[in-house]
Order: C-alpha cells, then sequence, then structure tokens
C-alpha cells in the first residue's frame, strides 16, 4: 500500500519519509508550480540529482502529447527500471506522470507531492493514472499506485481561489459518500469554507477516507465505485465543454446536484436535504454552468462513454443518506431531466 504523509511542512522530510530505489528521481511538473514552490520541491530532492521535466498542466493538455512529452524526455536522459518519477503539482501532472510511471520500462516506482487541493483531496491517492481522450475524460490510463505520498497543506496558500474551490468540491464528495458527521459540518457551509480556506479537518477526514476505501478496493471492483459520486454526469461535462469551460471540481459540483436529485426520486433521500444540498452545490458551481446546454447532443454522448458504463447498463452512484451511497441504474433521460432542474436553481 501507499504510504501517506500528512501535515504542514512535511515536504521538508520527503527524503527521509520514504525509502525510494536506488536511481534517479524524474521531476514532473508544471512551469507554474515550479516558480511558485521550485525551491522547496529541488530542496526535497536535493539526496540525490534529479532531472526535471516540465508539462503543460492544463486539462486540455492532459493527453497523448504530452504524456509522450514526458515518456522522450526520460528516454532520451536514459532512462532506467531503478529510477522513479515525482509528480509534483496538480491532478493534471499527478495523472500524467503517474501513467508516465506505469507504462515507462514497464513501470517505475512513482511518489506524488499534490499542491492543489484536488490532488491532495483525490488525485494523489489510490493509483488512478490517465490521460483523456476527445470521448471522454480519462478513458485512456492504469491502476499504478504511487509508492508515497506528501500532502502538505502549506502548499495551498498560493493556490488561486477557482483552484480551490474545486478541490473543496471532492473534498465535499469525499465526506458525502463516507463520513455523515463531517459532511454535516461542511453541509451549508461550502462557501464560507472557499471563503475562509479552513478544510484542515475535512481535508485529513477526506484522505483518510479515500485510504480505507482503496485498500479494500484497489482496482474499482466494489466499494471504490462509490468514490464516483457526482462523476458519471461530471465528466460528461467537463468532455461536453472540452476540459476548458468548467473545471473538475465544478463539473462534480453539478454531478453531485443532479445526483443528490436522483437519490430523492430513486434511493430514499430526505426529499427535503436532498433538495437543499443540491440547490447549494448547484451554486456552488456558479457562472460557468450558464453555458451549459442540457440538450446538446455531445454530452449524453459523454455520458454513454463514461467507464462505469458496462454491457448491462448505465450505474450511478446516488445516496440513501449521507455515508449511505448505493448503486442504481440510472438512465439518459433521468440524468437529462435531472440536470435541467439542476441549471433551473442556479441563481445568476
Amino acid at each position: 500500500m501507499t504510504s501517506i504523509r500528512f501535515g504542514r511542512g512535511e515536504i521538508r522530510g520527503f527524503g527521509a519519509a520514504f525509502v525510494f530505489p536506488s536511481g534517479r528521481p524524474f521531476l514532473v511538473s508544471s512551469a507554474e508550480v515550479l516558480r511558485l514552490h521550485g525551491p522547496a520541491i529541488r530542496e526535497a530532492l536535493s539526496f540525490r540529482e534529479a532531472f526535471e521535466i516540465v508539462i503543460d498542466d492544463r486539462e486540455e493538455a492532459k493527453n497523448f502529447d504530452t504524456l509522450r512529452a514526458v515518456l522522450d524526455a526520460a528516454l532520451a536522459a536514459g532512462a532506467r527500471r531503478d529510477d522513479f518519477v515525482v509528480a509534483a503539482g496538480g491532478g493534471v501532472v499527478t495523472d500524467v506522470a503517474g501513467f508516465a510511471a506505469s507504462v515507462l520500462l514497464r513501470g517505475v516506482e512513482w511518489y506524488a507531492v499534490p499542491t492543489t487541493l484536488l490532488g491532495m483531496a483525490d488525485a494523489a491517492i489510490g493509483g488512478k493514472t490517465a490521460i483523456d481522450h476527445p470521448a471522454g475524460k480519462n478513458l485512456i490510463g492504469s491502476f499504478h499506485l504511487p509508492a508515497g505520498v506528501v500532502i502538505d497543506p502549506d502548499f495551498l496558500a498560493t493556490l488561486p481561489a477557482r483552484q480551490f474551490r474545486s478541490g473543496l468540491a471532492e473534498v465535499y464528495k469525499t465526506v458525502l459518500v463516507g463520513d455523515a458527521g463531517m459532511a454535516g459540518k461542511m453541509s451549508g457551509r461550502l462557501e464560507a469554507i472557499a471563503e475562509e480556506r479552513e478544510v484542515g479537518e475535512a481535508l485529513r477526514e477526506a484522505v483518510r477516507i479515500k485510504e480505507d476505501i482503496v485498500a479494500r478496493d484497489p482496482k474499482d471492483g466494489g466499494d471504490r465505485l462509490y468514490l464516483n459520486f457526482g462523476h458519471t454526469l461530471g465528466h460528461a461535462l467537463e468532455a461536453q465543454g472540452a476540459f476548458r469551460r468548467l473545471t473538475h471540481g465544478e463539473a462534480v459540483a453539478l454531478g453531485m446536484s443532479a445526483a443528490l436529485i436522483l437519490s430523492a426520486r430513486r434511493a430514499g433521500f430526505p426529499e427535503s436535504e436532498a433538495g437543499r444540498l443540491s440547490e447549494e452545490l448547484a451554486n456552488f458551481a456558479g457562472k460557468p454552468a450558464a453555458e451549459i446546454d442540457p440538450e446538446d447532443r455531445n454530452l449524453w454522448t459523454a455520458l454513454s462513454h463514461d467507464k462505469k458504463f458496462t454491457s448491462r447498463g448505465a450505474t450511478a452512484v446516488l445516496l440513501e443518506r449521507p455515508g449511505a451511497p448505493c448503486l442504481r441504474e440510472v438512465s439518459a433521460d433521468e440524468w437529462k431531466d435531472a440536470l435541467r432542474r439542476v441549471l433551473s436553481s442556479i441563481a445568476l
């Protein structure tokens, strides 16, 4: 299993935190992350001479070209099986670098240093590595667990507000699925938490929940499916906007909003509470949602390409109540009806 270190200033102890392979670290990051945090990250890797690979960390660059650039650079530098990858950045860097590590020389070890809230709460934990495809998000990838993860909330001080909000939606998703008590503390306070940036307790709990679920189900065959709450529609919304209109968290917030409406209809979630939480999430996603066209065929085509669709149909994650997820078959028409209601509830 992955070793996870959590705490302010943990990046300073990176070199002593794990038992590393004997070779070189290949540091994969972005120009912006290195501009903001390069000195701290390079100092953390000073126990070995690192080779740096800089990539574009926008969601629309999470593709074959960027993956190939990482692999080309590593191979040109003479990568060996005892080398290892260190991914320092947000979800795009983590996903691409982890995927590259899974296929480089048939697989080398990798370590994650997430610098965004989304990366800390989700992308860096669990070994789901992937790139996007025009047909949908994360459709090409592999399961490749990181050997170690350092979650240092000090990195969040430089995170832009929109990206902090995006990560907060993912934190909230995880506690809605796995901890009714923490979900209750966050419900009705998403805007306040985003403004105050006081997310430490909730983030720690989200990390604990995901770590526990991944330990039970590392390859998404059982309980781990529940962590896809909000993602079925969310990923389709991201793809519809060519991965530029919405952040991942905004799309997931809208997906959770619609899933809560369906949870009241199909899973027994108390209707008044579902309506209240759904409206909060819809408005937390905010103005970018105004451009969504629920009648766009591209949206529903993207939905049909979701990885959770099987030969038996479309399985959606719903909630019977906070902390009690369940699986239900949901049609595209049901998703469309729920999305219309979500969009109508947004105060723009």
